[in-house]
């Protein structure tokens, strides 16, 4: 024996009342995105880029520029996997260890 199927019920019927109305879907067709005009302007930046280079003019070492990709791939990780050790939550009676061992 099968049951019937319930039906759901209209949208307005389901949002709580006081609950702010979700906006209509715009109708208009999207745009393309422009590609950016050859008329001098530079394309934005990566801030692991800007990074890389002032660190390299402030340790005054010479970075070849096929090194570049590769310095800004491994940053990267690093930043990621820094990112990760520092929001692991700590207790506060949490001390360093007095004597590290391998």
């Amino acid at each position: 024996m099968t049951r019937p199927r319930k039906s759901r019920p209209p949208a307005k019927a389901a949002r709580a009342k006081g609950a702010p109305k979700t906006p209509a879907p715009s109708r208009r067709p999207t745009r393309k995105p422009s590609r950016a005009r050859k008329s001098g302007r530079t394309p934005p930046s990566n801030p692991l880029d800007d990074f890389v280079q002032a660190a390299a003019r402030v340790l005054a070492l010479p970075i070849e520029p096929q090194w570049r990709a590769a310095i800004k791939a491994n940053l990267d990780v690093n930043l990621r996997l820094a990112a990760f050790v520092a929001e692991f939550p700590l207790p506060d009676e949490a001390e360093p260890a007095p004597i590290f061992t391998a």
